[in-house]
């Protein structure tokens, strides 16, 4: 009895708890919604997350004019209840609403779309007749096919095939024929309710067929080849294609195709030849005069178009490529071709500086056509930024060229086109600065050219040691004072970056003890470092940043040679063959005063063993690393390297001496 009794009571407040679960309503008006119509909604938010908001908002996704428009919609709260009005558009089928709070769309405080069901309504043409096309949008609507995926925030996306095929059944007997500007959906949705062989059969039938109806633009004709594709069948394909480069030859469509047709899948002469022939039928300037999105087509062209030149010996028609390209384009050629070759030093640097001297005028005359303006999502600042950042880089190729090829004029002449940043913030190429402005006796300009590039941290030990006889030849010989000198060089916000750069690196890790062998054949125990601060760097000679990095490292060692309480170890690791050789020589050869270690070996061979007892530190396998020891314990962990010896060397000696003042 009392079993039955709960079991009555249960179901009495079965209705009153959902009712409160799922009360969330949206009531149209009027109730059969018109073309061209201002119509208004209310939403009741009670049960929902939106419930206690003080100011939700509402986004209305319409379909109109073959595609979703989304547009905010005010809301005014009335009795608990909160008001929207909307004008429909003259050809709107169907209108869908989300409610959200946040100022954040894509991933707001709160969402109430239905439980995902969705708060949506279909619109009818001006004598309240279904408009065609109807049941098929709200089909692509429910089954999260209408190509944009923030349409899937106003529905949870279902492929239920049940629910999908009554929609397309009711399309069917509606439209007697399927709208061209919703075919393609058609087909996308009623592939999911048939079995492949009969869908591909069908899709087939009804492409022929619509494309015998004529009067084909050059979307739908896109859009038929592309599903031809999708289906795999070649023959349908190229039937299209034939019907595209015979009624819009110079189209968008045709140049695409034309792009893949000539160059897809080919390589060296081959892709020369074809790259030849897309030039000539769809040339630069002609695409230039009403350019859309397919930049990257001619970017790819004359990309691998210049490499193949250029390996050929092809100079004269290599050169050529750069009269009428943009910048991003040209700068890619000159970075994959003249400064990779200049880096690895492969090329014949005199041919190497001539073609520089003729391409970097062409890059500063373009510098600024907003090319790169499409990788920045259209933000004009952040493009022109890359753009300037890009021209340091390449003209400190074209500096390099020319001070080794002891044009120093030439040299001279390019640096006042470097970026604000770029002036002074290469420690390199302020080296070779005060290298040019030597060989031309403007002694005048050296001091001010080591200060600012001290300012900006980028110096080599070369400039110090330059910086320092101008000092002392200033001083009668003398050195005193000159260390107050260079630390007021320094602007204090540039110390305050730097503190706050290191303070992020700082960490707390037990090191695993270790004993490594040294240059000497010696075994060196890091249990021996108690009383010690020790820094090492984890480096391999096949590692092009840990190279660049040792001039920074022999300024640290250098300031620290005299104080035993701290240390400096160069660990070479990941290294193959007979590295320790490799390693000894490198360091003895380019005169760098280090005490070297070499990680140790494990089972398998690998040479890394005290580097991957690290790895859960690092959370990276990447090198050169710096890590700083203090009492058995990792406290300061740093990966990559700047570019500035100076910089590098200033970073571990703050660091080192935070861990000093440490009690």
């Amino acid at each position: 009895m009392k079993k039955h009794f709960f079991r009555k009571c249960m179901l009495l407040l079965c209705p009153f708890f959902g009712q409160q679960l799922a009360a969330q309503t949206v009531t149209w008006q009027p109730e059969i919604l018109k073309q061209n119509q201002k119509i208004s909604f209310q939403y009741q938010p009670k049960g929902g997350d939106l419930e206690f908001s003080d100011g939700p908002k509402a986004l209305a996704a319409v379909y109109s004019g073959s595609k979703w428009n989304t547009v905010p919609v005010q809301l005014e709260k009335k009795n608990d209840v909160w008001n929207g009005s909307y004008q429909l558009p003259e050809n709107a089928v169907l209108i869908a609403l989300k409610f959200y709070q946040g100022d954040d769309l894509q991933n707001p405080e709160a969402l109430d779309n239905q439980n995902g069901k969705g708060y949506y309504h279909q619109v009818v043409d001006a004598k309240g007749k279904i408009v065609s096309g109807s049941y098929l949008v709200e089909a692509s609507f429910k089954a999260g096919a209408t190509g944009d995926w923030t349409m899937n925030s106003f529905v949870s996306p279902s492929k239920a095939q049940k629910m999908i095929d009554s929609l397309l059944q009711k399309e069917e007997k509606l439209s007697k024929r399927i709208p061209r500007t919703l075919l393609f959906n058609y087909l996308d949705l009623k592939q999911l309710t048939m079995p492949a062989s009969e869908f591909s059969a069908m899709a087939d039938n009804l492409l022929k067929s619509e494309l015998k109806n004529g009067n084909l633009n050059e979307q739908f004709l896109a859009q038929a080849q592309r599903y031809y594709e999708k289906l795999k069948n070649k023959s349908g394909s190229a039937t299209v294609e034939s019907i595209i480069f015979k009624d819009y030859p110079k189209s968008s469509t045709a140049r695409f195709l034309a792009f893949r047709k000539y160059t897809e899948g080919k390589y060296g002469k081959d892709f020369e030849t074809g790259a030849e022939e897309f030039i000539k039928a769809f040339p630069y300037l002609e695409w230039k005069k009403s350019s859309n999105n397919q930049a990257f087509v001619y970017y790819t062209i004359y990309r691998n178009l210049a490499t193949q030149y250029f390996e050929d010996g092809q100079n004269e028609k290599f050169l050529g490529l750069f009269k009428d390209i943009d910048f991003k384009t040209a700068n890619e050629i000159y970075r994959w071709n003249i400064t990779r070759n200049q880096m690895a030093g492969k090329s014949d640097r005199k041919l190497l500086y001539k073609d520089s001297q003729i391409i970097i005028p062409y890059l500063l005359e373009r510098q600024k056509d907003k090319s790169y303006l499409a990788d920045f999502d259209n933000d004009a600042e952040k493009a022109q930024q890359n753009a300037d950042n890009q021209t340091d880089d390449r003209l400190f190729t074209h500096i390099s060229l020319a001070n080794s090829e002891g044009d120093y004029a030439g040299a001279n002449q390019y640096f006042k086109y470097l970026s604000k940043k770029g002036a002074f913030g290469n420690a390199d190429l302020n080296e070779m600065h005060v290298n040019v402005l030597e060989k031309l006796n403007d002694t005048k300009a050296i001091k001010p050219l080591l200060e600012s590039s001290v300012a900006a941290n980028a110096v080599t030990p070369v400039m110090f040691t330059k910086l320092k006889e101008l000092y002392k030849s200033e001083h009668g010989g003398k050195e005193e004072g000159y260390e107050q000198y260079l630390a007021g060089l320094t602007p204090s916000d540039k110390k305050n970056e730097m503190r706050t750069h290191v303070m992020a690196n700082m960490v707390n890790y037990p090191l695993t003890p270790f004993s490594l062998e040294n240059a000497d054949g010696k075994m060196v125990n890091s249990k021996d470092w108690a009383d010690q601060i020790v820094v090492i760097d984890f480096w391999a000679t096949w590692c092009r940043p840990c190279i660049e990095a040792f001039p920074g490292m022999q300024l640290l060692v250098d300031q620290y040679a005299k104080d035993p309480k701290v240390a400096v170890y160069m660990i070479g690791t990941m290294q193959f063959g007979d590295y320790k050789t490799k390693s000894v020589k490198y360091v003895l050869d380019n005169h760098y005063r280090f005490n070297l270690l070499h990680d140790a070996v494990g089972p398998k061979g690998e040479q890394d063993q005290v580097f991957r007892s690290l790895t859960p530190l690092f959370k990276s396998s990447a090198i050169p690393r710096k890590i700083i020891i203090k009492n058995g314990v990792v406290r300061y962990s740093s990966e990559g390297y700047s570019g500035s010896p100076s910089q590098l060397r200033d970073e571990l000696s703050m660091a080192i001496e935070i861990l000093r003042a440490e009690k």
